[in-house]
């Protein structure tokens, strides 16, 4: 076994940032997202807050963040351009669903 010193990851490099979206009255936080910017986050908010129980219309509150924080449901991009790497609906059973 040999040691070797770590490395430290560099952050990313690309020119999306993190959001929040927090419930409006406590500013809880709900789920964090990746977006290029604020309208681009909203959207994405509004189409991943189902898969969290949200009803569709519920309003949030979209801030920037400046760190990932832990513990809270996390969208980066690959997630939101799944369907651009070749997995259709079409590809899944019948009978079965999509959802993560």
């Amino acid at each position: 076994m040999r040691k070797q010193s770590t490395t430290r990851a560099e952050a990313f490099g690309g020119e999306e940032f993190i959001f929040g979206a927090c419930e409006p009255d406590s500013m809880t936080l709900v789920l964090v997202l990746e977006a290029r910017d604020f309208d681009e986050a909203i959207a994405r908010v509004d189409s991943v807050a189902p898969l969290l129980g949200v009803k569709v219309g519920g309003k949030f509150v979209v801030v920037q963040l400046e760190e990932m924080p832990d513990g809270v449901p996390t969208f980066l991009n690959p997630f939101f351009t799944g369907a651009a790497i070749g997995f259709n609906r079409e590809d899944v059973a019948p009978g079965t669903t999509t959802l993560q």
